[in-house]
């Protein structure tokens, strides 16, 4: 790794204040306390630098002179992916521990809540993807709807060699965005770097969609009664879909069409069904013009939801947020 200063164009923090350490990461990531573990230290230098990307950001951060213990406040709603620069942090996520060194990456997936145990002079990069951004970017690897969060493997070892890639290209973007007309200076969403690095990930970290993205690249396919009924779903989740129309469509019975859909989807037709929806939903609100008149009522109609408060409850437990806030275009 290089020793020169860090994303040094987009320095937000540079002090040996903790309490600013503290808030400008913060503000960047995920509220947090932080508190020095050896209580007769103290930080000496502290500095964070922050370089949003559209559905990507580059979070740096290095302290010296003291072992920090952190511990997150909120869920994050984002996927995190955390490298050492330099130094040793512990992260723990209920029984879930890692070890993030220059070998081990530590990655902390949406509604997870963590601690950490940050060494003396610690030098963190913090990869951080918008959750809408790569479910979204899987979704179009897979061809279908991503019925689930995504759960990366926490431990991500930079030695194998897709994870090896994935790293170099994380510190080649580094490097880039030290000069302002490089690649990285796209900044919307058609940033090349934010695309690669998520196809990178998806493919190189084991996660609960990485036996569906082996079967679409290899050619496998689902039985025909399967892909049916995810073809209809997907084309018209906005009809009465009952189970019974779904197996008739398939041309098999409910019970088999069930089974089937278990073993190939992973999910009953029904959960298939409502999960469409509400990326659906969840498209129409992110895209929705602020005070344009747009009611959440509305669009959970227009997608087949006759029922709206048992609509928001299995909303907020997808997204990790309520529709409301989705429409208003705020921070979940």
């Amino acid at each position: 790794m290089t020793t020169r200063p860090v994303l040094e164009r987009f320095s937000v923090v540079d002090a040996d204040d903790l309490d600013e350490f503290r808030a400008s990461v913060s503000r960047a990531l995920t509220p947090h306390r932080l508190v020095p573990l050896d209580h007769a230290g103290r930080v000496e230098h502290a500095s964070v630098a922050v370089a949003p990307l559209g559905s990507l950001s580059l979070v740096y951060g290095e302290h010296r002179g003291a072992e920090l213990g952190a511990t997150l406040t909120e869920q994050v709603d984002y996927y995190d992916v955390n490298l050492s620069w330099g130094g040793r942090n512990l992260i723990t996520c209920g029984d879930d521990e890692v070890v993030v060194d220059p070998h081990t990456a530590g990655i902390i997936s949406p509604r997870m809540q963590a601690t950490m145990r940050l060494s003396s002079d610690y030098r963190q990069l913090h990869v951080r993807f918008e959750r809408y951004a790569l479910e979204r970017h899987l979704e179009q690897m897979l061809g279908r709807t991503v019925v689930a969060p995504i759960r990366f493997r926490m431990a991500m070892d930079l030695r194998g060699p897709a994870a090896a890639s994935w790293a170099r290209a994380v510190q080649l973007l580094v490097d880039d965005l030290e000069d302002p007309l490089g690649l990285a200076a796209a900044v919307d969403e058609a940033n090349p770097f934010a695309s690669f690095l998520m196809t990178g990930l998806l493919l190189a970290q084991p996660h609960n969609y990485t036996e569906r993205l082996a079967e679409r690249r290899d050619g496998a396919h689902r039985p025909t009664p399967v892909k049916r009924v995810v073809d209809l779903i997907e084309a018209h989740p906005e009809e009465e879909l009952s189970v019974e129309r779904l197996a008739a469509e398939a041309g098999v019975s409910a019970r088999s069409l069930q089974r089937h859909f278990r073993e190939h989807v992973g999910v009953t037709p029904r959960h298939y069904l409502q999960q469409v929806r509400l990326a659906r939903v969840h498209a129409d609100l992110r895209a929705a013009v602020p005070g344009g008149g747009l009611t959440v009522a509305d669009v959970a109609l227009r997608w087949g939801f006759t029922h709206v408060p048992r609509f928001s409850g299995a909303y907020l437990e997808r997204y990790g947020e309520s529709p409301s806030t989705t429409l208003r275009g705020l921070p979940g």
